[in-house]
């Protein structure tokens, strides 16, 4: 009866989980001599005029990019023009400030070479024995949602974790209701939350319809186990935004927020389409990148008074004199409820017979 009574109050409609990651840029440098092997010439003695094939190769491994570099070349403290003494690549890119920039998108899995020879001064005697250094820094940016102003950029180191650039999300459903059919999902619903970046949004569209035959209350919840830190701090930062088909905002919260989210109160034969937006602010960091972890979609509903409905044209709630048609659960409560009281008359009568025999 118990069961019963708890199973008639709250009905589950569909239960979807949802893999979700973020991507990230992320490149590297290293550098090749002539034979396209491993640079192994540092320390190595030069002379005035001497050629160095000094290589430095940029790898994408992560998301497309643009690509920035700053190249100096200076002996001890003093400071020679990069573009009489190293040649390469990097000189058909715009030059602006401290930077040389790359003017296309840098592709996954792509490569590029800054240049490919370093020319040693042809100095004086006051110079020998001097260190030579050519410091070279390279710097990248997501290709998506970004404008071209590199000015507000902070650079951060990429994060040292492992993930899966070719993720794109994947969806299953752990339960549908198969009775009423009050919700309609997309067979794959939010399946492309995968390798999203700054600035991404994703949605979704579900349509609700009352097929019971009460009055009820919709709800949504996101559900989530075992969390890292980071996992949790993400979600937190994923902004979930839901409206009806009149375009309100009806939810406005983060993926880490397990309240039951109201969706509306819905008579029977009534409903509503709703857009689910999944989005990730621009301003977040590098910190929240390369993290896959997953969430469930929990659509559910309270069954409300089903004697009452609010009219269709009016809004007003009117007596409801249409056929009552309890569901299979508030019967089974009512059967138990009676059955109990069975039990309790029939042991009373049983108790008073024993008494009466052995006084």
């Amino acid at each position: 009866m118990f069961i019963s009574g708890i199973y008639a109050l709250k009905e589950e409609i569909n239960k979807t989980e949802s893999g979700l990651s973020t991507g990230a840029v992320d490149i590297e440098l290293k550098e090749y001599n002539k034979h396209n092997q491993p640079f192994d010439e540092d320390g190595k003695h030069v002379m005035p005029g001497d050629e160095i094939i000094l290589i430095p190769r940029v790898n994408n491994l992560g998301i497309e990019c643009y690509l920035r570099a700053k190249i100096e070349y200076y002996i001890e403290d003093e400071v020679f023009s990069v573009t009489d003494y190293i040649e390469g690549n990097y000189s058909s890119w715009t030059k602006s400030g401290e930077y040389y920039y790359y003017g296309s998108v840098f592709p996954r899995e792509g490569s590029i070479d800054l240049f490919n020879k370093v020319i040693i001064p042809n100095l004086s005697s006051e110079y020998y024995g001097k260190i030579i250094v050519v410091h070279i820094v390279v710097e990248a940016i997501q290709a998506k949602h970004f404008d071209g102003n590199w000015e507000d950029v902070e650079i951060k180191a990429s994060v040292d974790r492992s993930y899966d650039i070719d993720y794109e999300g994947e969806s299953s459903v752990i339960y549908d209701d198969d009775v009423y059919h009050h919700i309609t999902l997309d067979d794959a619903f939010f399946n492309q939350l995968g390798n999203m970046l700054p600035g991404d949004s994703v949605s979704e569209t579900v349509k609700l319809l009352n097929s019971s035959n009460s009055r009820n209350k919709y709800y949504l919840s996101i559900e989530y186990d075992n969390l890292t830190p980071e996992e949790f701090a993400l979600l937190q930062h994923m902004k979930l935004k839901v409206r009806n088909q009149n375009g309100d905002i009806i939810i406005d919260s983060n993926l880490a927020d397990k309240n039951r989210h109201t969706l509306g109160i819905y008579a029977k034969g009534k409903g509503d389409t709703f857009t689910i937006e999944v989005s990730l602010p621009r301003n977040i960091d590098n910190d929240f990148s390369k993290i896959l972890t997953k969430i469930v979609w929990r659509f559910s509903y309270d069954v409300l008074d089903g004697r009452v409905v609010p009219n269709p044209d009016t809004g007003i709630i009117n007596p409801y004199t249409g056929d009552i048609n309890l569901n299979l659960s508030i019967t089974v409560f009512l059967l138990s409820a009676i059955g109990f009281l069975v039990v309790l008359f029939l042991g009373k009568q049983e108790t008073e017979k024993y008494r009466k025999k052995y006084n």
